[in-house]
């Protein structure tokens, strides 16, 4: 084998990796419209979010779930068409796993406590997108992770900030950008 050919199968593994990527991408930007989304509408119209005593936290919980089943059978059905598990996509699947069920330990003490989740989430949200840019060397990632750990900082120094309005930038800054830029990378860098 020659250096042309080596130098051939490295690409070829990196464009693979690369690729294997392109999901997680998409996951961020979807989740990231998802809760945008929710916010500005619990913003712009909360006499529909707070009509009763328990509808804020259905609504927050409720969409929530529908779009962890959804990104769920979007995994599973990209990893299928792909055919094989890196130990890359493993150790990332982990990491969202583990995030998705604190989410629901961290919703439920809200609740049971009567508190806002909302920073407690976008604190475990910037540590996993830390942890995911660090261990996929995708530093957008890493550094929306870092921004939303110091706006999430920022948000408890200032807690008069609206957290709804914080869960807009944080995550868009944070989730969507990031996202963005690991779903439309290209390949052949």
């Amino acid at each position: 084998m020659n250096k042309e050919e080596q130098l051939r199968i490295i690409n070829n593994a990196i464009n693979q990796t690369k690729q294997n990527l392109k999901p997680l991408g998409y996951n961020l930007v979807f989740w990231s419209i998802v809760v945008i989304s929710m916010s500005l509408f619990h913003y712009f119209f909360p006499q529909i979010v707070q009509f009763s005593y328990y509808s804020a936290a259905i609504y927050w919980i409720s969409i929530p779930l529908l779009g962890m089943i959804y990104t769920t059978n979007y995994n599973i059905k990209n990893g299928i068409k792909v055919g094989y598990e890196t130990q890359l996509d493993r150790v990332i699947k982990i990491i969202w796993g583990v995030f998705g069920f604190a989410w629901i330990f961290i919703v439920a003490i809200s609740l049971i406590y009567k508190v806002s989740p909302v920073q407690d989430v976008l604190f475990l949200l910037s540590i996993v997108l830390i942890m995911t840019g660090l261990i996929i060397k995708f530093n957008n990632v890493t550094i929306g992770g870092i921004g939303l750990l110091i706006f999430t900082a920022y948000s408890y120094y200032n807690p008069v900030m609206n957290l709804l309005l914080v869960n807009v930038v944080g995550l868009s800054l944070g989730m969507l950008v990031p996202g963005l830029s690991l779903y439309f990378q290209k390949n052949d860098e």
